[in-house]
């Protein structure tokens, strides 16, 4: 009985490994990934804009994310700054941001 919890041990701890040490996030991975996409499609309009316009259309456009995405500045702010502190986390969620904006 003993070597049979070694063996479950050994097979569910690497499972359970990879979120040790992870903050929750305010904001869902997989929610924050569709937000960023959006974010970053509304930057690229968005380049060729200028000065007060420019301000405008953003101001807009992020409401617009904010309010499809049932979210709010300071909740993608919250969440940003826990993911600035965990690199690796960051960049296998940007991965996923990377995959849908070139798909």
């Amino acid at each position: 009985m003993k070597g049979l919890r070694v063996v479950l041990l050994c097979l569910f701890l690497p499972l359970f490994a990879c979120n040790v040490g992870q903050k929750k996030l305010p904001i869902p991975e997989k929610k924050l990934i569709q937000i960023l996409t959006d974010v970053h499609y509304a930057e690229a309009a968005l380049q060729d804009v200028y000065g007060v316009q420019k301000d405008s259309l953003k101001k807009v456009y992020y409401q617009e994310i904010y309010q499809l995405y049932e979210t709010s500045e300071g909740e993608l702010t919250k969440t940003m700054d826990i993911l600035r502190q965990d690199p690796e986390r960051l960049d296998k969620i940007y991965q996923f941001i990377v995959d849908n904006l070139n798909g």
